[in-house]
């Protein structure tokens, strides 16, 4: 019986058995740091100004607050046919290839020859053998898996801009047909006063200025509606862009409903706290320090020894399989670059307190904006129930205007005319707070990270 030669160096030692836990060794090998999350000190509470109490409802679909089917409709088809999303589940993709790939800490290659004789006898067969180990390997793993965590964040992060972008490009376009539909609502009125002027010109209780001053506030409405009009039409491309479609090709109806969206219900803030672990930006953050400091790990790593394994198997055939084997161990000894090692030690380094100053400012810019959405909620909120009595009160003032004015009352002309100008910016800033409104309150949810896992409906 043959036996198995292990070639180190210079002689025969023993067989591969003794070889083997040079590899066990060197795989549970750790170099370099033990990584902890990070932490920050953090207020337990959001900023005092006006706070929002909080309601035990699920704010993940916080679109629905809205209570708009047409806005449902377009965020389930972007959260399935959006382009961005799309760009982030092939990353996620990458990454996933990429941590299979690193995930192989040993490296190598087999290759198998025979050799024929004369007729169809074989000679031998000859296979070679040839593996690597690196003790870096195992926090290059490491880093893959963190960044294709971070990855995962990243898709998320990407369906919540999303959410926000639809969201938005949705509120104003009903914000835009609002204005519309209010404009030709003031030109129908301005229209009928300039009758009544003329009336009272024929009568010689009113004067060409009276007329004159009428006109204009008519061509000045005229002017504003085709602005308005192309406002419109820029929406609804935007819309269809996001949910992936050429403009012009989205086949959901969007003409004006007569109303403009706003939401109900209040958002479940948590504490500051909460978003460290909500925000998928923050968490991606996180991921992106942790893979920084598996890099850095890896370059400490690259300075220690390597194994490398060869070996050659040769096996005759003469009517009796006999058989040779030899195999060759060495330890790649990196002495003389080590300063250029460790300047990669130092540069990783680097790199890791740079990931750890993102996650910082990713925190303290995530609730920067929860206070901020929190203060614009509560002060647009407020607004929008004082536009609405001021419109109110305009529209009380406009028909008493007329009724004095038809019954030669103690008003002028130019007074009606002033209340219809009054009513009209009344209406557009009623309509603006209520885009105000409904924009703070997707910024809320957005900031708090609400809806950043949900994903596309299943069909």
């Amino acid at each position: 019986m043959e036996r198995r030669i292990l070639r180190w160096g210079w002689g025969p030692v023993a067989a591969l058995p003794r070889v083997a836990p040079l590899v066990i060794v060197l795989s549970a090998c750790s170099v370099g740091q033990v990584y902890h999350e990070p932490q920050m000190a953090l207020p337990d509470r959001y900023a005092r100004l006006a706070p929002l109490p909080v309601v035990p409802a699920d704010q993940n679909e916080w679109w629905k607050s809205f209570r708009d089917p047409v806005l449902d409709r377009l965020i389930a088809r972007g959260l399935s046919d959006s382009v961005t999303v799309a760009q982030a589940k092939a990353r996620l993709a990458e990454a996933a290839a990429l941590s299979r790939r690193a995930g192989n800490t040993v490296a190598g290659n087999l290759n198998l020859s025979v050799q024929k004789g004369s007729g169809t006898s074989v000679d031998e067969s000859i296979g070679a053998l040839g593996l690597s180990f690196s003790p870096a390997a195992r926090a290059q793993s490491r880093a893959a898996i963190e960044r294709l965590q971070a990855a995962g964040y990243g898709l998320q992060n990407a369906r919540l801009t999303l959410l926000q972008n639809l969201a938005q490009a949705y509120i104003d376009l009903r914000f835009y047909q609002a204005s519309l539909r209010q404009h030709n609502s003031d030109l129908a009125s301005r229209r009928r006063t300039l009758r009544g002027i003329e009336t009272l010109l024929s009568a010689g209780a009113a004067t060409k200025l009276d007329k004159l001053r009428s006109q204009a506030l008519i061509a000045q409405t005229e002017t504003q509606i085709p602005q308005i009009s192309a406002r419109i039409a820029q929406q609804a491309a935007r819309i269809a862009t996001l949910l992936g479609v050429p403009a012009g090709a989205l086949n959901i109806d969007l003409r004006d409903t007569g109303r403009q969206p706003l939401p109900r219900g209040q958002a479940a803030l948590g504490v500051p706290a909460d978003l460290v672990r909500r925000r998928p930006d923050i968490r991606q953050a996180e991921r992106n320090y942790a893979a920084a400091v598996s890099d850095v790990n890896a370059a400490e790593a690259a300075r220690y020894p390597s194994l490398s394994l060869s070996g050659q198997i040769v096996a005759p055939f003469d009517g009796a399989l006999k058989s040779g084997q030899s195999l060759g161990a060495g330890l790649v000894l990196p002495l003389f670059n080590q300063p250029g090692l460790a300047a990669n030690v130092d540069a990783a380094q680097a790199r890791a307190d740079q990931a750890y100053q993102a996650w910082r400012l990713a925190v303290l810019s995530g609730v920067e904006q929860v206070s901020s959405a929190l203060a614009s909620v509560s002060a647009s909120r407020r607004a929008v129930a004082m536009a609405s009595y001021s419109v109110s009160l305009n529209a009380q003032a406009l028909k008493l205007s007329r009724e004095l004015l038809d019954s030669h009352g103690d008003v002028t002309v130019l007074d009606l005319l002033d209340r219809e100008r009054a009513i009209a910016d009344a209406r557009a800033s009623l309509a603006q707070t209520r885009r105000a409104f409904a924009t703070d309150f997707i910024a809320l949810h957005v900031a708090l990270g609400l809806g950043a896992g949900q994903d596309a409906p299943q069909k």
